[in-house]
């Protein structure tokens, strides 16, 4: 291997190891601001934190973790005296970088009083194409009304648009506005919105984390249940939620800690 060759394979290296690293903080971040062990996620940190921690098990050593934490120092998100890195402080760069990692509640939520259904028949050869258009779907906000059929309260054009143009796909998605007083199959918008994003179940998961509050305050475990349940709610406009919906009482109870 020439010279050149190999200063080009350490930088490559080296590259990637600096993005591994960086991706593997953010997520040491979030563990110490829930309160988990590198080592072992908590039974009681929900399914997305669960999965994110076990995946961190797998692939962490000591060695490792001193080297994400020793990047996180240098970086001015975390510190820590020299004999006890294995208890860091998050610094308030830290604390503004959790800020951007964890799932956001929305308090404003601005609707303009319609529903959209989004629909595509896309063939076969184009099944990757077709793959990415549900991933945007998903990212939008959209619930799956049935099969190739997705519902949102916010306006997806623009970005629709934008995907169509780009991937040729002309005549193959549609776009259709329900209007302020719209059905599908006779079924009313908010019997439909709750049914498509399993609100009922979501609203108990809330119900449940409400009622386990303590009167003290609460432990990091304690509120990564909540953004476990944030994680998987649509923020759907306010309007369009059940009259005993309590995602905004649990919300009241966590922000002044977050």
């Amino acid at each position: 291997m020439g010279k050149f060759a190999e200063a080009s394979r350490k930088r490559k290296i080296e590259s990637l190891s600096w993005g591994l690293a960086s991706r593997m903080g953010d997520l040491a971040l979030l563990t110490l601001f829930l309160g988990l062990s590198l080592s072992m996620p908590s039974k009681h940190s929900g399914k997305f934190f669960g999965k994110t921690f076990r995946k961190l098990h797998d692939i962490l050593d000591e060695a490792t973790v001193k080297t994400v934490f020793y990047r996180l120092k240098q970086q001015g998100l975390i510190n820590y005296s020299q004999r006890l890195w294995q208890t860091p402080q998050i610094t308030q760069a830290g604390k503004d970088r959790l800020r951007q990692l964890l799932p956001a509640y929305d308090e404003k939520r601005i609707w303009d009083k319609r529903l959209y259904l989004v629909s595509y028949d896309i063939p076969n050869d184009k099944k990757i194409t077709r793959d990415r258009l549900r991933q945007t779907l998903k990212q939008l906000g959209c619930g799956l009304l049935q099969e190739s059929v997705w519902l949102t309260p916010y306006n997806p054009k623009q970005v629709l648009e934008k995907f169509v143009a780009k991937n040729d796909l002309f005549g193959q998605v549609l776009i259709s506005d329900l209007g302020k007083d719209g059905s599908v199959g006779g079924e009313n918008l908010h019997s439909l919105v709750n049914r498509v994003y399993l609100l009922d179940e979501l609203n108990q998961r809330y119900q449940e984390f409400v009622n386990q509050w303590p009167s003290k305050p609460p432990t990091p475990e304690i509120l990564s249940r909540f953004f476990s349940i944030l994680k998987d709610d649509p923020q759907l406009p306010f309007e369009l939620l059940p009259d005993d919906w309590l995602g905004e009482q649990a919300w009241e109870l966590v922000k002044i800690y977050v």
